[in-house]
């Protein structure tokens, strides 16, 4: 059960350091981190079923985001609401650039909850586990919790003798949420869980639809 506390203390460095190197996953805030002088580096929803018309199948690059971009909003509401990670636990957040709120309704985060693990490079291969959403009693923001992922299933196609084994990232539970520049997107998830996330953007006009 997490308790939050009226203020956290955030590592500033951490955060800024780790999102100039961001390679598509968020970056991460171990509890067992080391102080902050001392600052390191890290409902579901298928986009799948969303019409491919309606959204650019090319997903943002997280890479190409200008950290100078964030919304400060973001960062001050990161340090007074969302605490460090319980034990066992890690914290991933993601700092989304600064748009006007007219412009955020054309975008959606989505997150993916995972672990980079072996594959034999032919199975499908993805994690169980939930992605929820809880809320933050009494400041109005909420947070996201995955639980265990799990083993990993996988189909049962026969590699052919000798196929090398293929370093993945396997994906597991995953969830389109609103863009909200003005706060972060935090994560708390089992250690050895990786978070990662990409944007989708609306393309177009709203099309009517037909009356039948």
């Amino acid at each position: 059960m997490l308790r939050f506390a009226p203020a956290v203390i955030v590592r500033h460095a951490c955060l800024i350091l780790s999102l100039v190197g961001l390679s598509g996953a968020a970056l991460s805030c171990r509890a067992d981190e080391p102080a902050a002088d001392e600052p390191t580096a890290e409902a579901a929803a298928d986009p799948a079923a969303i019409d491919p018309e309606a959204i650019d199948p090319e997903a943002i690059d997280p890479e190409a985001i200008d950290p100078e971009a964030i919304d400060p909003e973001a960062i001050k509401n990161l340090e007074a609401a969302y605490p460090a990670a319980a034990a066992g636990k890690t914290r991933h957040v993601i700092l989304l650039p600064h748009k006007e709120r007219g412009a955020e309704d054309d975008y959606k985060v989505e997150i993916v909850a995972g672990r980079t693990i072996d594959t034999d490079g032919v199975n499908t291969v993805r994690f169980g586990g939930e992605l929820r959403e809880r809320d933050i009693p009494g400041w109005g923001f909420s947070y996201f919790e995955v639980d265990s992922l799990g083993a990993p299933l996988s189909t049962r196609i026969a590699p052919a003798p000798g196929t090398p084994t293929v370093k993945a990232f396997v994906a597991g539970p995953r969830m389109l949420v609103r863009y909200n520049s003005r706060l972060p997107l935090v994560v708390y998830a089992p250690e050895g869980t990786e978070i990662r996330w990409r944007l989708w953007r609306a393309e177009g006009e709203l099309a009517p639809a037909e009356a039948r």
